[in-house]
């Protein structure tokens, strides 16, 4: 899908490489970033993390729990430009090499100024 938005580029980018400074740097200052697996994985009630050093952390113990993360996108429904937009992304989450057991997820996530400002995971 070479015709995917920036941002959704960046994204897939800095989870495949399992890179957290990668990942948080998508963020802006006061970005939220809401997922089952946070609550999970960091023990957050809310599923919420605010902000990037709470997004640094949680994708520094996700590349720590994972030997690796592959995100096959299905869909993607966008609007916007590289500064502002909002997208709907549809993949399969394969996580540790295993095709035989992927997820589907779906995100929802917003941008303004190039940085993510909110993004919320479902996991089907």
């Amino acid at each position: 899908m070479n015709d995917l938005p920036l941002m959704v580029r960046k994204w897939q980018a800095a989870w495949q490489a399992l890179d957290p400074q990668a990942v948080a740097a998508l963020y802006a200052p006061d970005g939220t970033h809401m997922s089952g697996v946070v609550r999970e994985r960091l023990g957050k009630e809310d599923a919420t993390l605010h902000g990037r050093d709470e997004v640094l952390g949680y994708a520094t113990a996700s590349a720590r729990a994972l030997e690796s993360f592959r995100a096959d996108i299905l869909s993607v429904i966008a609007e916007g430009d590289d500064d502002t937009g909002r997208a709907a992304v549809e993949y399969l989450r394969i996580l540790n090499g295993n095709d035989a057991s992927p997820m589907r997820v779906m995100e929802a996530m917003e941008w303004r100024g190039g940085r993510i400002t909110a993004c919320r995971v479902f996991h089907f």
